[in-house]
């Protein structure tokens, strides 16, 4: 069994979409495990988008990120992380595929409603910044 993390927004928050992405997430098939509400710091946020920090819209990303408060997640499911990918989409809402979460409920680039490990390195990164790993 493998296992993805995702964290939902500040945007997805404050939309109330988050019990709606949780049940569209485990009708896909994947179990959600573990949950919790954080509000992002500035360093967590360097380290989940390390690429992000030397950007000219960092400034802007990072007041978004910590604007309110995030729903991190782990799941569990055969090839969770590509299928957790392919469910969230595009980060561009105009390039996401419609039936994805962010096809559906992205707003902008910047609000996307949801961010997923988009591999196994930047899953352990992002889920032990968060859980106790002791469910693997």
């Amino acid at each position: 069994m493998d296992y993805s993390f995702g964290l939902l927004k500040p945007d997805c928050l404050k939309r109330g979409l988050d019990k709606e992405m949780l049940a569209t997430i485990e009708a896909a098939g994947l179990k959600v495990i573990a949950s919790k509400r954080v509000r992002l710091t500035k360093k967590e946020v360097d380290i989940i988008w390390p690429p992000c920090v030397k950007e000219a819209y960092y400034p802007e990303m990072l007041a978004f990120s910590t604007s309110g408060d995030c729903l991190v997640f782990v799941v569990k499911g055969e090839n969770a992380i590509v299928r957790l990918n392919e469910l969230v989409g595009h980060y561009d809402p105009i390039k996401a595929k419609p039936d994805t979460i962010r096809g559906r409920f992205a707003t902008s680039c910047m609000e996307n409603v949801i961010h997923s490990a988009d591999n196994v390195i930047t899953f352990w990164r992002d889920v032990c910044l968060f859980f106790d790993v002791n469910f693997v």
